[in-house]
């Protein structure tokens, strides 16, 4: 009996330890990259928001397509979603550029015009 218990309790131990390991992979976090910068890592975070939000605007267009969403929750949920876009675009345009940013076009440069 005592072998039975001890085998249960390994194997609890061993799930635990799993789960412990793979909660952070389950919930999507991510590890931070050492070599970026606090710019970098603000610029990541507004840029993830930003696409969360864009693919949000699309979701809700479809689900008022579908016949899932009244005219009027359409209405409200797409300004204020559009507004959170255009306020996240705002926030990315005034962070400073970084270098692989420029690189992959990812940042618009205003060339002011010669006289």
């Amino acid at each position: 009996m005592s072998a039975i218990v001890v085998i249960i309790v390994l194997v609890l131990v061993v799930m635990g330890a799993a789960a412990f390991i793979a909660w952070p992979i389950v919930r999507g976090d991510r590890i931070p990259d050492a070599k970026l910068t606090p710019e970098q890592l603000e610029r990541q975070r507004v840029e993830e928001d930003l696409e969360r939000t864009l693919a949000a605007i699309k979701e809700i267009a479809f689900d008022h397509a579908s016949g899932h969403l009244s005219d009027a929750d359409f209405t409200q949920l797409d300004q204020d979603e559009r507004a959170r876009a255009v306020a996240l675009i705002r926030e990315r345009d005034l962070l400073p550029a970084t270098a692989s940013s420029a690189r992959d076009g990812s940042v618009t440069t205003h060339e002011t015009p010669s006289d």
